[in-house]
């Protein structure tokens, strides 16, 4: 059971738990990892990422570029970047770019075409980026369990989109939730989660921003209709990601957003709740006080994260990727460093 570690610098896979950072094999130069999925309804593992999305069907020895569109929109890196992949049970495989757009393939990823659909949304021309206003990410898209055809799309920040026929038309939902989306975790039919920032006052201020809303971690019980935050009076409310396991809802979140992540005044904590968000107990773990938990999964049975410092302007050079793993007295400890920041993970 390998582990792929998705870092700023390329696609990463070790063969167990701990491990050292020698053994730690890039498998894909592909720039920033966005994205690094697998379903069991679907062969092989995927990756989005600044160069692209790749598909490895040799548990991530070997990667095919996919062929999603880029074209040619100017992004803060110079070129197109995907951001989200997504394979349904149908067969179909989706991708979501920064601008952004949609894209879907029929044929296993041999050819693609845009869902134009998405760029009809009515709150389009209000979505936003953190680096260029005039350009948001589609960082989420996720399928609803039990719905096959209803896809659900979070844009950073844009809000949280849902349509109900595979992509081809859109519901825009983007007044039921604060604008800076980074992730959406369905649960069931009904209920998901959503992990959400915020961009930087400095911005409105400026006049170039206007998605300033508070974050946190949200919770939907009607499909998305409406939302309600969980982790209200959180001042670590910059949120990238959360994850569900045995009973347990984990979240790691920063006091503000990425920019401050890099001041020795800036501080993060990790949180866990036993009855779905009802209480939040801050738990250590050893990236305090700057590191963020981007990642999560469950390897070999035991709830593994990778954290980094991101999206800063000068990375620290006390800070590097971590892997860490939660004991099964609850406790976290190191068990691998990498040597760019931990975004992404997955088993294969």
């Amino acid at each position: 059971m390998s582990l792929l570690i998705g870092t700023d610098d390329g696609l990463y896979r070790v063969g167990e738990v701990p491990f050292d950072r020698d053994e730690a094999e890039q498998v894909l130069d592909c720039g920033v990892v966005t994205a690094v999925e697998s379903w069991d309804h679907t062969e092989g593992a995927f990756v989005a990422s600044s160069t692209g999305a790749y598909r490895s069907r040799d548990g991530g020895q070997s990667w095919e570029d996919l062929g999603v569109p880029l074209g040619d929109r100017f992004w803060h890196a110079g070129e197109s970047e995907v951001w989200s992949i997504l394979a349904t049970a149908e067969g179909a495989l989706y991708a979501g770019t920064n601008d952004p757009y949609l894209f879907r393939s029929t044929d296993d990823g041999e050819t693609w075409a845009e869902l134009k659909g998405f760029r009809e949304l009515p709150s389009r021309g209000h979505w936003e980026s953190p680096i260029d206003p005039h350009y948001a990410r589609l960082r989420a898209l996720e399928t609803v369990p039990g719905r096959p055809d209803q896809l659900i799309a979070g844009v950073e920040a844009g809000g949280i989109h849902l349509s109900r026929d595979g992509g081809q038309t859109w519901i825009d939902r983007r007044d039921t939730i604060v604008d800076d989306v980074h992730q959406v975790l369905p649960i069931s039919e009904d209920v998901w989660l959503a992990s959400t920032g915020y961009l930087d006052l400095d911005l409105e201020n400026l006049g170039l921003g206007h998605a300033v809303g508070e974050g946190g971690l949200y919770r939907t019980t009607d499909a998305g209709e409406s939302w309600t935050r969980l982790d209200r009076g959180n001042d670590f409310s910059y949120i990238r990601c959360a994850f569900v396991h045995d009973g347990t809802l984990f979240f790691c979140g920063g006091e503000e957003a990425p920019p401050a992540w890099v001041n020795d005044d800036h501080d993060v904590a990790l949180f866990e709740s036993t009855n779905f968000g009802r209480d939040f107990e801050r738990v250590p773990f050893p990236g305090e006080p700057h590191e963020i938990v981007e990642a999560w999964v469950v390897h070999d049975g035991d709830v593994v994260c990778g954290s980094g410092l991101f999206d800063v302007p000068d990375q620290r050079d006390d800070v590097e990727g971590r892997i860490m793993r939660r004991t099964d007295d609850g406790e976290y400890e190191t068990v691998g460093h990498l040597p760019a920041n931990v975004s992404r993970l997955e088993v294969v």
